[in-house]
């Protein structure tokens, strides 16, 4: 396996030596730069080119959605595993439509890090489940749990819109679509389009 080279953006350099040295720990991976903050992170991607960005969001600058969204639009073949505390989940949407692959919070242990960076590597969104598990959603109210996007593309996938269609109507990428139709299998328990397609005829979301 080639060696998979990473760009590791934080501003506290106690938080990037803990991750260098799991990742050291790992077959596979080298760590190409570190960076503190967003515009040297925006800089230093566009120079050496890595397979993988392991990005915060909070840093001085530009935040990691900021990053994201930047280095999105000159590098569409980048992954960025975004590397945060923050677990709320207008935060992880965003992060998401600026182009991330995958969200992990801080708190991972090795074998979930190992998981992310192999999802994203071959082209799988990623999402920590602890993000999932701290989600409260109301039980007498199914669509009470969704976010007004994930409602949004619930509907237009059950009313045949294809995933590039989705993508160009709402002006994200089709990875992004891809993700939050994936997570609403997961919240919603279904797993195919069919089983969506079923829940909005149930809840009425199809006008």
């Amino acid at each position: 396996m080639n060696t998979v080279r990473i760009v590791l953006v934080d501003d506290h350099l106690l938080v990037r030596a803990g991750i260098r040295a799991l990742l050291e720990s790992l077959p596979g991976y080298q760590v190409i730069a570190e960076c503190a903050d967003g515009r040297q992170a925006v800089d230093d991607i566009e120079r050496t080119r890595p397979d993988v960005v392991l990005l915060d969001i909070a840093m001085p600058g530009l935040s990691g959605i900021e990053v994201a969204r930047l280095v999105r639009r000159s590098n569409s073949d980048v992954r960025i595993l975004i590397l945060s505390s923050i677990d709320r989940r207008e935060i992880v949407d965003q992060a998401f439509e600026a182009g991330a692959n995958g969200y992990l919070l801080k708190d991972f242990i090795l074998d979930e890090l190992q998981q992310a960076l192999l999802a994203v590597m071959e082209q799988r969104p990623f999402l920590s489940s602890k993000i999932n598990e701290r989600a409260v959603t109301d039980p007498g109210s199914p669509c009470e749990g969704l976010t007004p996007r994930q409602t949004e593309i619930l509907r237009l996938v059950a009313n045949g819109h294809t995933t590039k269609e989705i993508a160009r109507d709402l002006g994200i990428s089709p990875k992004t679509v891809e993700f939050h139709r994936a997570r609403l299998m997961q919240r919603i328990g279904v797993h195919d389009v069919t089983g969506l397609t079923r829940f909005a005829v149930q809840n009425d979301l199809l006008n």
